[in-house]
């Protein structure tokens, strides 16, 4: 009977693990794919899931939960489909990767914050610190991703700190001959896998700027055997994982799973695989150990436990109470109950009834009532300080104080008043006598106010103003350098030498015989005009004489000028 059901659970396991390809953190859920299609999901009582494990021998994944509060590492059966809490939430921590090795049912991971690495023993019946065993104090790294070899014994883990120099280093189960594998040409190593069945390394590498590669070497990290598988820009990588033929890896800048063949030719472009609404984190692929182990000797110890599988369910026993179940009260016994504390509620009495309770102030618990209360600072009153006593008190943006227990205005401006809600009218002053103004600035001048029969002083405004008697000065001066230029000019125009004027005169000389007789005309003889008779031919200069370079001008000008120049100087005949 006990074998039948042995066998049963086994098939259905087995049928399990051949139902997904790949698993993948994401928000609260544990999501399964078949290729690109979500073949199951599992969320419970998750909250934010962050790095992720798979061990093959005994069907399990192990997960980060950075939200929960009592454990932060947990266990999942993918045969029964139960968790269990495996290390507790410690105060300060960052836990960026996780690595199991099922041979000798060791589970390691890296803690950030810490800068350290850290483990538990998972057989059956072994003792662990609740927070985990210290393995390495790396000091000044920052240990991210970390991988286990469980055919050789060996851990190794990304250093990203950049400042320093990043890093893949190696080191035993127990923490010795620590090792720096790879150390050049290479920037922020932000995962790592072991793959047995190349015997290869294989990390991605967030590159400065937007560039990014995904890179392999052997196990030792020999420079001769260094690849480049792929390299591109504007992905993000994270997590990364390799299947007996593929490799895939989480990118945060697009929140997509990449997929890549193990043997792609040089720069071959990845296939776009999946996409997410929420950020992915971390990322298994799905594989038998016999796949990963065989032909390969030093697996040999791995390879039986593959071939053990029917004892699934008796071959590994993660501790009942691993786990921080109560944080502030008592287990109940035989059962995952908390018996909390006064003032402390939930599941685990990780809750106080303090928090969130008071707006203001400080929250106490009253065991006599069973209720939360608050003692409010100064200024704030109410059951949970809610009420801001200065809050819309003082008017007219005035400044408000608390004063034994009472709000207190002081008024700014011309308002008055216990709320500052008056106007205090402003008085006008008429001056009685003429402001005899000095040199001093402080010179005041009393007057005799219209609002109350006191006087006032008022200050003396100075006669000399900066700014504006100098642009008068300057223009006037402007003004009189211009009517003393118009006067200069008007004279030296009245001075001008007039042009002189052409005048044709007609000399008529009555005692001469005129040549022809006009019983009805007057008879005229124009001297120095060829001596001839008017009203025979007329005179006139032929073209001919005129000067050859004014042959093209018109013959008005050139006969106004020989006129001028034969009353200036006249011909002698």
């Amino acid at each position: 009977m006990c074998n039948a059901l042995c066998f049963a659970l086994f098939a259905l396991s087995v049928n399990f693990v051949k139902s997904w390809d790949i698993a993948v953190t994401s928000g609260d859920q544990l999501e399964f794919y078949t290729g690109s299609n979500k073949t199951g999901s599992e969320s419970g009582r998750l909250r934010d899931l962050t790095a992720l494990a798979y061990d093959a021998v005994h069907n399990m994944l192990l997960f980060v939960d950075k939200q929960n509060d009592n454990a932060s590492i947990f266990s999942y059966n993918l045969a029964t489909k139960k968790y269990q809490p495996l290390v507790r939430k410690g105060p300060t921590e960052n836990i960026q990767g996780l690595a199991f090795d099922p041979v000798q049912s060791l589970l390691f991971w890296t803690d950030f914050q810490k800068r350290s690495i850290y483990w538990i023993d998972l057989k059956p019946g072994s003792k662990n610190s609740d927070y985990g065993n210290l393995l390495i104090n790396l000091g000044d790294q920052l240990p991210r991703a970390i991988a286990v070899d469980s055919c050789r014994g060996y851990i190794y883990w990304t250093n990203t700190n950049v400042a320093y120099g990043a890093s893949i280093e190696r080191a035993r189960f127990d923490g010795s001959e620590r090792k720096t594998i790879i150390s050049t040409n290479i920037h922020l190593p932000t995962s790592i896998f072991v793959d047995q069945q190349t015997q290869r390394l294989y990390w991605a590498d967030d590159k400065e700027g937007i560039h990014y590669s995904i890179e392999s070497s052997d196990l030792d990290g020999t420079p001769e055997s260094r690849r480049t598988l792929h390299s591109g820009t504007e992905h993000q990588p994270n997590a990364l994982t390799v299947s007996n033929d593929s490799l895939y890896w989480v990118d945060w800048g697009f929140r997509k799973v990449w997929k890549l063949p193990k043997n792609a030719r040089q720069n071959a472009e990845p296939e776009d695989l999946i996409d997410f609404k929420t950020t992915p984190f971390g990322i298994v692929a799905n594989y038998l150990i016999s796949d990963q182990a065989a032909k390969v000797p030093e697996c040999s110890n791995l390879l039986r436990l593959s071939q053990n599988t029917s004892a699934i369910d008796h071959s590994f026993a993660v501790p009942h109470d691993a786990g921080l179940f109560c944080l502030h009260g008592r287990k109940v016994e035989g059962q995952d109950a908390c018996t909390c504390s006064p003032g402390y509620i939930g599941d685990r009495c990780e809750t106080s009834v303090c928090q969130n309770f008071c707006f203001q102030g400080e929250c106490t618990f009253d065991a006599n009532i069973g209720e939360p209360t608050c003692r409010c600072p100064k200024g704030f009153t109410g059951a949970r300080c809610e009420v801001d006593m200065c809050e819309g008190f003082c008017l007219n943006n005035g400044l408000c104080s608390v004063e034994t227990n009472s709000p207190v205005c002081t008024c700014i401006g011309d308002h008055t008043g216990h709320r500052c809600e008056k106007t205090v009218e402003t008085p006008h002053v008429t001056v009685n006598e003429p402001c005899n103004c000095t040199k001093d600035k402080t010179t005041k001048l009393s007057a005799l106010s219209e609002v109350s029969d006191e006087f006032v002083t008022v200050p003396c405004n100075e006669g000399w103003d900066s700014v504006r008697d100098p642009i008068l000065m300057v223009l006037g001066i402007l003004c009189g350098l211009l009517c003393l230029v118009c006067a200069v000019l008007v004279t030296k125009i009245l001075h001008l030498k007039k042009r002189p004027r052409i005048k044709k005169r007609i000399i008529v000389n009555k005692n001469v015989t005129p040549l022809t007789a006009r019983p009805d005309q007057c008879e005229i003889t124009i001297e120095n005009c060829c001596n001839m008779n008017i009203c025979e031919t007329p005179c006139f200069e032929p073209r001919s004489t005129i000067r050859p370079t004014l042959l093209d001008t018109k013959p008005g000008k050139e006969e106004k000028r020989n006129l001028i120049a034969n009353m200036e100087h006249p011909d002698d005949f």
